[in-house]
């Protein structure tokens, strides 16, 4: 008869249940830690993992009330959006904005903070028009068509 692992039932790696001398195990993340990371005597959840619970609970809360998202969608929206920007379709380290229309109030994803901050609200100004326009200037620079290319030199 093979003994049963409770870590994969639970679906954790398994770890050992003993800790140091002065150390506790946290029941989030599984690592011991020093006592002082944890509220009192009997503290469970040691203080780093609390912190992101509280963290994310009150993003949770304020993207409900704010965007009228509801529980979990922006979670959701995250992972469909594949955890990038819906513009630059890069990841960022920090969570992603919730970028909505002013005129109409209108939802329409997530976007890194640069992309949402300096070129929508700042740039474009929410006009399709002005975006058409800038992809345009790049894709075609004024300056080479009338004047042909020219290179920028860095001062030495």
């Amino acid at each position: 008869m093979t003994p049963t692992c409770t870590a994969s039932r639970t679906g954790r790696s398994a770890v050992s249940t003993r800790c140091k001398t002065g150390f506790k195990r946290c029941q989030k993340c599984e690592r011991c830690r020093a006592s002082r990371f944890f509220s009192g005597e009997r503290g469970r959840v040691c203080q780093s993992c609390q912190r992101k619970s509280r963290s994310k609970a009150s993003h949770e809360s304020r993207v409900q009330s704010t965007y009228g998202l509801g529980p979990g969608e922006y979670d959701e929206l995250f992972r469909l959006q594949g955890g990038t920007c819906a513009i630059c379709r890069q990841t960022r380290s920090k969570r992603l904005d919730v970028d909505h229309c002013h005129k109409s109030g209108v939802v329409r994803g997530l976007c890194c903070a640069r992309c949402n901050r300096q070129l929508l609200a700042k740039g474009l100004r929410d006009s399709p028009e002005i975006a058409r326009s800038a992809a345009d200037y790049l894709e075609n620079p004024p300056a080479v068509r009338l004047i042909g290319q020219r290179f920028y030199r860095k001062s030495t």
